[in-house]
């Protein structure tokens, strides 16, 4: 009798063994509908909307000096959906916000704290929504704990394009960014880190407002601060093509420190996406390295 009891003890842990064995071979986690919160659960197991399960671990190495084995442990960073992109019938991407946090699962909102753009692609089967690509990381956008004013743009079908628009101010020259990603497929692909939008340097010398007072430029030039940088510009997705038209005007110094003539910019110029890549083919960005 305690041979055959020994025996059918056995046999069930054998069973439960293989039970378990099969769950974790066939532990594929589906998502019944594309509503963002429920697809950041299939990255993100542990994931919530609110509180500290917002901060998840992730690889930052695409898009930051970190470690490889850093990188595979994971940043401790706040992750939060921004949007949910139909790329045709049977396949879709979330896009999120990446902001890494400190030991109080804060985001770092420093000056030059930026934050990172992710990624995540899904396949439509008969069992649901499954998670065929992860990039915790794809470009780094925006400063203090923000990376700047988000869009989605169709390119073309199949073909779509994320943008951030940032800017900031250091000791009075200001500027504004625009980073393009290209979603295709089960890939997202930084097109372009940051075209420069504007330049405002008029916080730092007062060179663009001594311009509009014609009397005092060259007193303000004489000590080789009278360089005037003020152009802005508007920017928007025709199809695959990004136009940004230019205007304002550049007033800056000459080999021996004089004030060169202030040219008037208007410039536009014509970019164009193609899978992978975000070219230009018309025109150049006017505004200088500052």
């Amino acid at each position: 009798m305690k041979l055959f009891s020994k025996f059918v003890i056995h046999c069930a842990l054998i069973a439960a063994s293989l039970l378990l064995a099969g769950c974790e071979k066939s532990d594929i986690r589906y998502s019944e509908t594309l509503d963002r919160n429920d697809l950041m659960v299939l990255p993100f197991p542990s994931w919530t909307p609110t509180g500290d399960a917002k901060v998840q671990p992730v690889d930052l190495s695409a898009t930051t000096d970190t470690p490889v084995e850093v990188g595979v442990a994971g940043t401790p960073a706040e992750i939060s959906p921004l949007y949910v992109v139909r790329l045709d019938d049977t396949h879709a991407a979330l896009v999120t916000q990446v902001l890494p946090v400190d030991e109080n699962n804060r985001p770092y909102d420093g000056h030059a704290s930026s934050g990172m753009i992710g990624a995540y692609f899904f396949e439509q089967s008969a069992a649901g929504w499954r998670m065929v690509t992860r990039q915790d990381s794809v470009a780094t956008s925006g400063v203090e704990g923000n990376i700047g004013r988000t869009s989605i743009v169709k390119l073309e079908e199949g073909h779509f394009a994320v943008t951030a628009e940032w800017g900031s101010c250091w000791q009075g020259y200001c500027g504004r960014w625009l980073v393009v990603v290209g979603l295709q497929g089960d890939l997202a692909t930084l097109l372009n880190p940051g075209i420069a939008l504007s330049v405002d340097n008029d916080g730092a010398h007062g060179a663009c407002s001594a311009l509009d007072h014609s009397a005092h430029a060259k007193e303000d030039a004489t000590d080789g601060s009278g360089e005037c940088l003020d152009i802005q510009s508007e920017w928007k997705f025709q199809g695959n093509h990004l136009q940004v038209l230019y205007n304002g005007r550049l007033s800056q110094l000459g080999t021996n420190g004089e004030l060169l003539p202030t040219k008037k910019i208007r410039e536009r110029t014509i970019y164009v996406a193609t899978p992978g890549q975000l070219t230009l083919i018309s025109g150049s960005v006017p505004i200088p390295e500052f």
